[in-house]
């Protein structure tokens, strides 16, 4: 997450006008790229199509809210044996493909998702001028990407808590490299079954790994001590 510069990626995007609203700040911004790669095969071209209008939120600056109106391009691809004829312009260091925000903002709320939770992470980012609810955190909680490469070593200090994807009613585990500082993994539920699975499922490389825990439910560890290859 970039947050360095005032554009999101200078040498994709430039600033063309800066227009100052009642707690709102609107930049025109366009794309700047010669040339851009077709999605679908990757081939390189700069015969223009046609301009369109994206509306994006950013980053808020000091507490007022930020809005790109970015001037993006769809361009004809010329590979003759590629089956899509006209493309959209992919920004990846500033905005995905059919987002209203940046990547940026998108870490953000992420790492806010994460840190508080869905009602006491969207409770912090009103009071930054982020508009978000805490089903959207939530959201984002359960389609993160966040998994452990295969080439990762299973960490040596796990540390495995539980949290609320519905007050009261639907729970998950969150499991994280206490070493690293980063979560690892989601879990669907908190049962002690589906912990063990996941153990199993990543075996220590002969080593004995402390597991550090913080849920408060001590009985989730009973059968995962008695079962588990890795402890």
């Amino acid at each position: 997450m970039d947050v360095s510069t005032l554009l999101a990626d200078p040498s994709a995007i430039s600033l063309e006008a800066f227009v100052s609203r009642q707690n709102l700040i609107i930049l025109r911004v366009r794309a700047v790229q010669k040339a851009v790669c077709c999605p679908l095969c990757n081939e390189p071209s700069s015969s223009l199509h046609s301009r369109y209008v994206r509306q994006i939120a950013d980053l808020p600056w000091h507490g007022v809210a930020i809005r790109l109106e970015l001037n993006t391009r769809k361009f004809r691809c010329r590979n003759e044996l590629c089956h899509r004829r006209i493309f959209c312009e992919r920004l990846p260091q500033v905005v995905q493909s059919y987002a209203r925000q940046t990547v940026r903002l998108n870490s953000a709320l992420t790492l806010l998702a994460f840190a508080l939770g869905g009602e006491a992470g969207a409770r912090t980012a009103s009071k930054l001028n982020l508009t978000v609810s805490g089903d959207t955190l939530l959201r984002r909680i359960r389609c993160s990407s966040v998994q452990i490469n295969g080439s990762v070593e299973t960490p040596r200090v796990l540390g495995v808590d539980d949290f609320s994807f519905r007050r009261g009613i639907s729970f998950g585990t969150i499991l994280v490299d206490l070493e690293q500082r980063k979560p690892i993994d989601l879990l669907p539920d908190r049962e002690a079954e589906t912990l063990k699975i996941w153990l199993d499922g990543h075996p220590c490389c002969g080593r004995r790994p402390y597991l550090h825990h913080w849920i408060i439910s001590m009985w989730i560890l009973t059968p995962i001590f008695s079962g588990s290859s890795c402890l």
